[in-house]
């Protein structure tokens, strides 16, 4: 691997990780365009999943501990978890397609 293509990645790893930072604090409290649509249609906010067979709970719930959803630190530490498991899972298939060659 070149030089050029580390620090490609470097910056990249490092723009997720400040986004990661600053997303729990710039985020707009209202809800997005899916929650907007859900509320507008009548889907009730608090919709159990028990009442689906077979789909497993989310391990973060929109982005954050399920114990206490309004901290804005642990926000980011679910975050910053989330970016690392993507990370490892893209250069695990990055390795394995480049070991197949």
């Amino acid at each position: 691997m070149e030089k050029r293509d580390k620090t490609l990645i470097a910056v990249a790893i490092v723009i997720c990780v400040i986004i990661c930072v600053l997303s729990p604090f710039i985020a707009s409290g209202n809800p997005d365009g899916l929650e907007k649509s859900a509320e507008d249609s009548g889907i009730a906010e608090d919709f159990s999943i028990e009442e689906i067979k077979d789909i497993p709970d989310a391990i973060f719930p929109d982005y954050a501990f399920a114990d206490n959803p309004d901290n804005q630190g642990l926000q980011v530490v679910a975050l910053a978890i989330g970016v690392i498991i993507t990370l490892a899972l893209a250069f695990g298939v990055a390795y394995v397609v480049k070991s197949r060659n």
